[in-house]
């Protein structure tokens, strides 16, 4: 069961974190408890390890929930007054009963810090800011270096070019892949459409997610894009595609911040939009105009701080809304 996220998602927007892990809140059991008047100073929190729990440093009132036992009164009382809705705590009881049926064994928390093998990026492979200043620089790589400025993606500087024409390297653009500071692999992205040729050539590991670093970042939030260029365009990660292993789900769980899943606007994003309900993540539904089919075409319609705002304020956690979007289709969500 991924109580965490519930809390997590539920109390978005006014939630503090403290240098020690607490996710700090106004605590909605003061009065309750007999103060007379409400918290209005961030004095309960949660912490998550191998069990979450819940303390006030005010009334004193404190809750915890550990995989295997059932969840108790007090945390159910607390999620209903931090705004869990009846249905999900009856939900999430009954998957704590299913897990303690089933004897499950509690494992340590999820270490997020994958040591992934160095990569090579292909032979001849320079960065294309590099290749752009030289005297003379290939028709191939001005080629890309358009496309990348037609697609508004020129502010990335960590673009590389290749001059190997092995599956038509010359005509991508390559993206490397960083995690703990170290290239780990890239992706190579066709800029024409090429009969028999795809558009995507990758050296990936498993359980890597694009922009693997920023999820060690101090961020509220994690945005999920599928691809590699609208994680660029609005500097999230990206699942590499419009499906998630369970590693990598793992992965993004540990974090213990907000993810929001932003998907693409065609049928292939109604896969990962399955993923953020089976995870009880957020989903975004911005309001795009119909021809816009990415993040990557809104950063260039609408610029980066709009779009990013836009996937943002256009989050939701409610699982029917979600379910209708993702129905009707997310052009037509709003």
């Amino acid at each position: 069961m991924n109580l965490q996220n519930t809390i997590m998602t539920t109390i978005a927007g006014r939630v503090k974190k403290t240098p020690s892990g607490w996710h700090t809140i106004n605590c909605p059991m003061c009065v309750k408890n007999g103060h007379t008047r409400p918290d209005k100073r961030h004095r309960g929190g949660f912490k998550f390890s191998d069990v979450a729990s819940y303390h006030c440093f005010n009334c004193g009132y404190k809750a915890s929930f550990q995989p295997g036992r059932l969840l108790g009164r007090k945390m159910q009382s607390l999620l209903l007054e931090i705004g869990v809705s009846d249905q999900r705590v009856k939900e999430l009881q009954f998957e704590a009963m299913k897990l303690k049926d089933a004897d499950i064994e509690v494992t340590k928390k999820y270490d997020n810090v994958i040591d992934f093998n160095p990569k090579l990026l292909p032979k001849n492979a320079r960065l294309m800011t590099d290749i752009i200043n030289d005297e003379n620089p290939s028709a191939d790589a001005l080629f890309v270096y358009k496309y990348l400025i037609d697609r508004g993606l020129d502010f990335y500087d960590k673009f590389y070019w290749s001059s190997d024409p092995y599956m038509k390297i010359n005509r991508r653009a390559i993206i490397p892949f960083y995690a703990n500071n170290k290239i780990v692999g890239y992706t190579a992205r066709l800029i024409e459409q090429v009969e028999n040729v795809p558009k995507y050539y990758s050296d990936v590991q498993p359980g890597y997610i694009f922009n693997y670093d920023h999820l060690q970042k101090d961020r509220k939030y994690v945005i999920i894009t599928e691809g590699v260029l609208d994680a660029i365009a609005i500097d999230s990660v990206s699942s590499l595609g419009n499906k998630l292993t369970q590693g990598q789900i793992d992965l993004i769980n540990s974090t213990q911040k907000v993810v929001i899943v932003c998907p693409d606007r065609d049928k292939s994003g109604s896969s990962l939009i399955d993923v953020a309900l089976e995870n009880n993540w957020m989903v975004s539904f911005p309001e795009w105009e119909n021809n816009i089919k990415d993040c990557a075409d809104a950063v260039k319609h609408y610029g980066r701080l709009y779009t990013l705002k836009s996937v943002i304020d256009s989050a939701i956690t409610n699982q029917a809304k979600i379910q209708v979007y993702k129905k009707i289709g997310v052009q037509n969500a709003n």
